[in-house]
């Protein structure tokens, strides 16, 4: 039986897995430090969503801006507003108040 041929060794494949085994340990060991980059990501997502809130917020403070600035301007808007959502009346003026029939039926035990 003749010798078997020796393999040569393969030293850039070996350096290859040594390489990637170690970006791999470092990419684990950085990404799960308190300020590693999968805290980061967290943070940055909960960034994105602060803003959208932040900008809800700011849009519906301009709402109310300009809801306020009508009630200063407007007497019949504030008088209609007054008489609608707080149900006041002027002196010598009755308020009827009209009820849907169910929902008597849910009040009553």
């Amino acid at each position: 039986m003749p010798p078997r041929p020796r393999r040569r060794p393969r030293p850039y494949r070996t350096i290859a897995v040594v390489a990637g085994g170690a970006v791999l340990a470092l990419a684990l060991v950085l990404g799960t430090t308190r300020y590693g980059w999968i805290t980061m990501v967290r943070f940055d997502r909960r960034e994105r969503a602060l803003d959208r809130a932040l900008l809800v917020e700011l849009a519906r403070i301009e709402i109310l801006r300009q809801e306020r600035a009508r009630l200063l301007r407007d007497r019949r808007y504030l008088e209609a507003k007054a008489r609608e959502e707080l149900g006041m009346v002027r002196p010598g003026e009755v308020s009827y108040r009209f009820y849907r029939a169910d929902s008597l039926r849910k009040k009553r035990p």
